[in-house]
């Protein structure tokens, strides 16, 4: 199972948006993200910046 972090514009652990995340969905200006758990969070004005599936990180960042 390959789950990633999810960090504020930096990867930096004070910039942890979510861990263990399963899901990520643009739609609409908006980022919806989703761990395994299923719990949820909507981000607006954030795009993603890089995807990283190797190292199993995704920088988000505040446009």
């Amino acid at each position: 199972m390959c789950l990633s972090t999810l960090y504020d514009g930096t990867v930096d652990r004070g910039k942890v948006l979510m861990e263990d995340a399963s899901h990520i969905t643009i739609r609409g200006g908006k980022v919806m993200i989703m761990d395994i758990l299923g719990d949820e969070k909507e981000l607006e004005g954030y795009e993603v910046e890089e995807l990283d599936f190797l190292k199993h990180y995704a920088i988000l960042k505040k446009v």
